[in-house]
């Protein structure tokens, strides 16, 4: 048996199959059993969750997890379900399953959901990547920063003597607040990025009202999205194709519009794709090569049995 598990900042998604056959799916919220205060507690919750939905110990698992924004931080998760789970364990980040799920070998992942990030890998297999800061320093282009750009833009044109518009008003009357000024002590108090994220389709509602505010920030969303992959290419990572994916960009076009535009003026000569597969799927795509004894040569080398295999030992569970 083998299983996939997408751990997203909003939602995790679990897939166990058998013989080519499903046999087990979920769908919970991430919060539910990830509290990120005890690593070890979060990691036990893992695999009982998988164990529930599997209904037994998985040959060969493939994890992609948002939070595991480098090499130190994706093995450090590794080596904890390593030790509680038999077979194969490979812990990617989150954003690294879009590449496989689009059926592509490498290239350039984009997430743009509850935050933003970029992943690439380089021909030694490091991660290289870029964005992931959180939404109080970055996630520029993903739900929590769309919004915290929208509040920064109303806070804006207010100091040059503007007035408020319909995106300025939407925030208001979302947040509940009287004043304008209220806005960043309110977002600060919600203090969370899935919590900060779920007003992004405010936004994109402004912006179809016809508020240049909302415009200009999803204009602007687009374009921070392409500097993530252009200072990827800068540091290493190949050239050929992007993959972009998450609850955002996948459900707002003018953000996809926004970003293949920038990323066209950027990068050129790169393919955008959007994909449409749930990211879970790439991780089912590579559990599938593990099992059969293909490592891509893009990614990081797995546990099997508890240790890390070489490059020059590594076989399939």
């Amino acid at each position: 048996m083998i299983v996939g598990i997408d751990i997203g900042g909003t939602k995790t998604q679990l897939i166990a199959e058998r013989d080519g056959r499903t046999v087990g799916d979920a769908l919970v919220s991430t919060a539910e059993w990830r509290g990120r205060a005890d690593h070890d507690a979060d990691v036990g919750a893992l695999v009982s969750l998988l164990v529930a939905t599997a209904g037994a110990m998985p040959a060969v698992t493939v994890v992609g997890a948002h939070g595991c924004d480098s090499d130190e931080d994706r093995l450090a998760l590794q080596t904890k379900l390593a030790s509680r789970l038999r077979g194969t364990v490979l812990v990617l980040n989150d954003s690294e399953l879009l590449l496989p799920a689009a059926g592509k070998e490498s290239g350039i992942s984009v997430i743009s959901g509850t935050g933003s990030i970029a992943v690439s890998r380089d021909s030694l297999r490091r991660m290289i990547a870029s964005g992931g800061w959180g939404w109080y320093l970055g996630d520029e282009g993903s739900a929590s920063g769309l919004v915290r750009e929208a509040a920064r833009s109303v806070r804006l044109t207010l100091d040059q003597g503007g007035a408020l518009d319909s995106l300025g008003l939407t925030l208001m009357e979302a947040l509940a607040v009287s004043s304008p000024i209220e806005l960043g002590r309110t977002l600060g108090e919600i203090g969370t990025a899935a919590g900060i994220g779920r007003l992004a389709p405010l936004v994109f509602a402004a912006a179809d009202a016809g508020s240049k505010q909302a415009q200009k920030v999803i204009a602007a969303a687009g374009v921070a999205l392409s500097v993530l992959a252009e200072q990827l290419v800068h540091r290493g990572a190949p050239r050929g194709d992007v993959v972009t994916g998450g609850g955002v960009i996948a459900r707002q076009p003018r953000l996809l519009a926004a970003f293949q535009s920038a990323l066209a003026n950027r990068l050129p000569d790169v393919t955008l794709t959007l994909l449409h597969e749930q990211p879970v799927l790439g991780a089912m795509v590579l559990a599938r090569k593990l099992s059969a004894g293909a490592l891509p040569a893009t990614l990081p080398l797995p546990h099997i049995d508890g240790e890390l295999k070489t490059a020059c030992d590594w076989r399939a569970a």
